[in-house]
């Protein structure tokens, strides 16, 4: 190889070199100042950009609509009823025939009061009253009848009372009892008979409420 060949081949691998070696920064350009804040500002970005693709893809929202409110239907006015109560009066039963049982002490009693349930204060004094047919075969004689306390609940002043008359068949007779309801509450009965002899018939019941 020659002078200048070797020359030039020096100048070349020179000018190689000088051309890889990388190019210092002149003193005025400025360094780049690093933002702290940048990583955050990427962050809010990328949340929000999200936040718009969520939206974007979600399903609408629905407004629920209003109710509508249910109206009672109107309520009938109601129109009162009166109901009118007549008081019922007791027929008394028709007398039978006497000797009709074929018994020779009978009797049918066609009346009594106070009726059965009246309501009595306590204490009260009442007179107990029958109206009485005697409808058997026989008499009944005053000397030798009487219509007395038989049992139950002892409501009478006096226990037993004296016919005043004869009562013949078919005719009829009233019996009285003066009585005096208990002085507590409650239902009470007593029954009387009549005696004549020592036959006893003829069943004759009272019963009170004292209220």
């Amino acid at each position: 190889m020659t002078k200048n060949q070797k020359i030039t081949s020096t100048l070349i691998l020179i000018f190689f070199t000088l051309a890889c070696v990388p190019t210092l920064p002149s003193a005025s350009t400025p360094i780049p100042t690093l933002d702290p804040n940048a990583p955050l500002t990427a962050i809010v970005e990328t949340a929000r950009a999200a936040a718009t693709q969520t939206a974007q893809f979600a399903p609408p929202t629905l407004t629920p609509s209003a109710t509508p409110t249910r109206t009672p239907p109107p309520t009938d006015t109601v129109t009162p009823t009166f109901i009118f109560l007549l008081p019922t009066s007791t027929v008394p039963p028709t007398q039978i025939p006497a000797g009709s049982s074929g018994l020779t002490l009978d009797c049918q009693i066609l009346s009594q009061d106070p009726p059965p349930d009246k309501i009595f204060d306590k204490g009260a004094v009442f007179t107990a009253t029958w109206v009485v047919a005697n409808v058997g075969l026989n008499t009944w004689p005053s000397d030798n009848s009487d219509y007395r306390y038989s049992s139950g609940d002892k409501l009478h002043l006096q226990p037993i009372y004296d016919f005043e008359k004869n009562v013949a068949a078919g005719e009829t007779v009233t019996f009285s009892v003066a009585m005096q309801a208990p002085n507590e509450v409650g239902r009470f009965s007593t029954v009387w008979q009549i005696a004549i002899g020592k036959e006893r018939f003829c069943s004759m019941q009272i019963t009170i409420i004292v209220g």
